[in-house]
């Protein structure tokens, strides 16, 4: 794969990194839960997904999928529990997030955070199935 487009990914992604840390640093502030805040952190996260995509990144893109849908479902629930649980994925997504970037260009190094990305998306699915069971929207509008 062409450097100058992971070049361009990695700069997308580590400004987008600020605006997701920006996100969860106000969500942590709020007495309570902000769904406005959760669902414009799946719209960032949209953002990055497809373009890992389009690169050919698809474990990252699997776990950034799952990410935005878990953004997305807290954005429509109203169970602070499930959302409390949601903005501690999130934040451990914009940890991982800076991982990414770090370990692009080092395909062992990927290979090392794919597994952390399967347990993570595994995360994902047993939160959308208890918490967020009943919650039909997918995604934003």
């Amino acid at each position: 794969m062409n450097d100058e487009l992971i070049d361009d990914f990695v700069a997308e992604v580590k400004t987008i990194h600020i605006e997701l840390k920006l996100i969860v640093n106000a969500q942590l502030k709020t007495p309570k839960m902000d769904k406005a805040l959760f669902e414009k952190f799946g719209q960032y996260i949209d953002r990055i997904y497809g373009t890992a995509m389009t690169l050919g990144f698809t474990e990252i893109g699997k776990y950034l999928f799952a990410m935005k849908n878990i953004s997305y479902l807290s954005s429509q629930c109203d169970r602070e529990v499930g959302q409390k649980k949601a903005l501690r994925m999130m934040m451990e997504c914009v940890d991982n997030i800076e991982k990414i970037c770090s370990c692009i260009y080092k395909k062992e190094e990927i290979k090392n955070l794919n597994h952390l990305f399967l347990i993570e998306i595994t995360k994902a699915e047993r939160l959308a199935k208890t918490d967020f069971q009943t919650i039909t929207r997918r995604s934003a509008a």
